[in-house]
Parts: structure tokens; C-alpha cells; sequence
């Protein structure tokens, strides 16, 4: 009995799982599409606001707003493990679902093109753009558990969460000058275009030799995928059950919820800061934090994937922390001097290579406790819960300006930087 034999596809068709360099290079730009919308609404977007006098509370309900889709993660993994069209691959159908809702969402805020009076308009734009960043996320974290080998991981999430830096500082970067000098609608447009084009890129590509690029195109699931797929709700919870109430994964949550909390306050703070302390212009904040974003991803590339392999992710991870608590702390020694604007740029770049080495590091960690039967629903979970951190430190800020205002936050991240370096330490996962 003959064997049924793989459609041909074109010589020129190039497979992830077979070329190391661009598998690394696929991460690296998909991750940059995930950071563009991160960095226009956290550092363009919300330096508009607060310069238009929008509290922080509002301000916090539109960080919130794009963070909280995140928090849903695991609901994704589980629906992405259970229902993948095999032909195009695990992933690639929901990478593609994701870039096209991230693109339709800008474009529909250009045609709206929102006033800073808008909130509800402009944190409902941001939830979407959340949901679809999210589902991009999810899936891409399941591409890259299931086509790294595991000497590759920690170099491999350098580059992938040095592209998030990437993108986020030219969303932040490329955002903030078209809405400071031409308009909002315009800016938005510009994003809508940039993840179209990268969106096009992940259609020539394919996961696996043999697959097809499109539905209607020649090709069929490879065989790896079939054997593995669960197809299932209840395999998959009870697999995920098994692998999620482990010591170290019950540890290394906290420490993951807390950490993230620190970024999730920043984030909201720098804007506020920038706008009350120093009254800077519209663009001025924007243009350092993307400068900050640059910077770091730079370093996650060059740098903090090769130093986390060597040293170790977990003690790359407590030093990441405790550095995080430790800058908090100096801005609050230095409340004298936070007239001087070079104080504060020194503290964003502080914060912003902390937050990229956290990704790297958190990001390895989390894949080295992931069981390959669900590797990509359990590494959601892991995500899903960093970034609920990430959404309550952002909707603390109105609760913490109550408290005391701007100390009370600089507080706020340094505890949340202690009580992750206290956990991560008792975690023993890996080095």
C-alpha cells in the first residue's frame, strides 16, 4: 500500500523548525508586533493624556483596561491547544488572528480619532487592543515552546523580549511625534500599517516542512502535530492540573505577580511624573521612554539572554528584583532633586532595563516548568498571572495617589521588588 506523500511546496518556502536563524528572527519580529501597541498606548498615549490634564485614575483605567486581556491567557492556551487548524500549523492561524485584530483596532482608532475627554472610548480601543495582543502573545509563546530546543531558550527570549523592548520604543517613540505634531488618527494609522507589514512576513513562513501557508493553499499537517495534539478540554485540564501544583511553580507565582505589580505602577506614574513634577511637553516623555525601550532591548539582544544562560535565570531574576526595589528606594531619597529632569531619565532607563530583564528571565524560567503535553496553556498561565501583576499595580495608582501620591508609588514598587526577590529566592527553580 502506498504512503500518502506531503503536497510539494516551493523550494523557497522556509520551515521554523529547520533553520535555527530564522526561527530566532521570526521570535524576535513577532514579539516586536506585540510591543508596537504596548508602546504607543503606555508611553505616546498616556503622556497625551496626562498633558491634557486627565487624572490618574483615568489614566490608570486605560493602562488597566489594556492589561487585563492578559490576565486572561490561560482561557487562550486552552482554546488554542483544543481547537488549531493542523495544515497551517499550531500557532500560526492564531498569530495571524491576532495581527489582523491589532491592525482592524488601530485602523478603527484613526476613524475615530478619540479626544482625551474620551476616556471610556479610549480604554474600551485599549481593551481591544489588550485582547488581540494577548491572543498574539499566547501563541507565539506556544510557537516558541514547541520549536526551541532547550539549548536555546534563554538566548532565544533575549531576542524575543529585546524586540518587545524594540517595539514598544518605536510605538512609544514613532506614536508620540505623529500625535504630538499631527494627530492621533494619524498615529494610530501608522501602527495599523507597521502590523500589517509584519503580519505579511508571518504568512510567507511556515511551522514545519509541508505545511500549508494558507487555507486554500497546498500542503498538510505534519505528523509531530498530530501525534501531539490533544483535541480535547478535559486532557488538557487535567495535564495542566498536575504540572501547575508543583512546589517551585507554586512559589515562583507570587514572585511573578509581584514583580510585575512594579512594572504596572511605573508605567502609570512616569506620565504623571513627567506632566506635574517637571511639566514636560507633550512628546518629551515619550521620546525618553522610547529611548529607554531602545536601550534595553539592545541589552536583552546583546546581553541578558547570553548573561541569564550563564549565571543562571533565577539568580538573574532575584538580582532583577531586588534592583527594581533598590531604584524605587533612591527615587525616594531623592525627592529633593526631583526638580532636576536628569534624575528622572536616569530612573527610566533604571526601570525600563529592569522590567526587559525581568521578561527574559521570567520568560526562561517559566518555559524550563512547562510539561510538553501542555507546554503552551501552562506557559499562558504563567503570563496570564504575571500580567494580573502588571493590571492590579496599574489599578492601584488612583488607591496609592490617595495614599500619598508619588512616594506612595515609588513605595509601592519597592515593595513589590522585595517581596519577588523573597520569592524567586525560595523558589529553586533552576540556577
Amino acid at each position: 500500500m502506498a504512503t500518502l506523500a506531503a503536497p510539494a511546496v516551493p523550494a523557497t518556502s522556509f520551515a521554523l523548525t529547520e533553520h535555527r536563524n530564522l526561527r530566532i528572527a521570526t521570535l524576535f519580529l513577532l514579539y516586536f508586533a506585540q510591543g508596537l501597541p504596548l508602546g504607543f498606548i503606555e508611553f505616546a498615549m498616556l503622556a497625551w493624556l496626562a498633558q491634557n490634564g486627565v487624572s490618574a485614575a483615568a489614566i490608570g483605567s486605560v493602562l488597566a483596561a489594556l492589561a487585563l486581556p492578559w490576565t486572561f491567557k490561560l482561557a487562550y492556551g486552552f482554546i488554542m491547544d483544543r481547537y488549531a487548524f493542523l495544515p497551517m500549523g499550531r500557532r500560526r492561524p492564531w498569530i495571524i488572528s491576532g495581527q489582523l485584530g491589532l491592525a482592524a483596532a488601530f485602523a478603527a482608532m484613526a476613524i475615530a480619532n478619540p479626544s482625551p475627554a474620551q476616556i471610556g472610548l479610549i480604554a474600551a480601543l485599549a481593551f481591544v487592543i489588550g485582547l488581540s495582543s494577548a491572543t498574539q502573545d499566547v501563541a507565539v509563546d506556544g510557537l516558541a515552546v514547541d520549536i526551541l530546543p532547550e539549548d536555546e531558550i534563554e538566548k532565544a527570549n533575549g531576542y524575543m523580549f529585546g524586540g518587545q523592548a524594540l517595539g514598544m520604543a518605536a510605538g512609544g517613540g514613532v506614536g508620540g511625534f505623529l500625535i504630538a505634531y499631527y494627530s492621533l488618527a494619524a498615529a494610530a494609522m501608522t501602527m495599523a500599517v507597521l502590523i500589517a507589514t509584519i503580519l505579511i512576513l508571518v504568512i510567507l513562513l511556515r511551522e514545519r516542512p509541508g505545511e500549508r501557508l494558507l487555507p486554500w493553499t497546498a500542503g498538510q499537517a505534519s505528523q509531530r502535530n498530530l501525534d501531539i495534539h490533544l483535541g480535547a478540554f478535559l486532557p488538557i485540564i487535567r495535564n495542566l492540573f498536575r504540572v501547575m501544583f508543583t512546589r517551585q511553580t507554586l512559589i515562583l507565582m507570587p514572585a511573578m505577580v509581584a514583580v510585575c505589580g512594579a512594572t504596572g505602577i511605573f508605567l502609570g506614574l512616569a506620565p504623571i511624573f513627567s506632566a506635574t513634577i517637571l511639566d514636560w511637553e507633550k512628546s518629551t516623555y515619550s521620546s525618553w521612554a522610547s529611548t529607554a525601550a531602545l536601550v534595553a532591548g539592545l541589552a536583552a539582544i546583546i546581553l541578558f539572554g547570553h548573561a541569564a544562560s550563564w549565571f543562571g535565570a533565577r539568580r538573574s531574576f532575584i538580582l532583577c528584583a531586588a534592583a527594581t526595589a533598590a531604584i524605587a528606594l533612591a527615587m525616594l531619597a531623592l525627592q529633593s532633586e526631583w526638580s532636576n529632569s536628569a534624575v528622572f531619565i536616569c530612573s527610566i532607563f533604571a526601570f525600563k532595563a529592569m522590567f526587559v530583564l525581568r521578561g527574559v528571565t521570567g520568560g526562561a524560567l517559566s518555559m524550563r516548568l512547562c510539561a510538553p503535553a501542555v507546554a503552551a496553556t501552562q506557559f499562558a498561565v504563567f503570563m496570564a498571572i504575571a500580567n494580573l501583576g502588571r493590571a492590579m499595580g496599574s489599578a492601584s495608582l488612583g488607591w496609592l495617589d490617595g495614599l500619598g501620591g508619588i512616594p506612595a508609588m515609588f513605595t509601592g514598587i519597592a515593595v513589590c521588588g522585595l517581596i519577588a526577590a523573597a520569592f524567586a529566592i525560595a523558589a529553586k527553580v533552576g540556577r
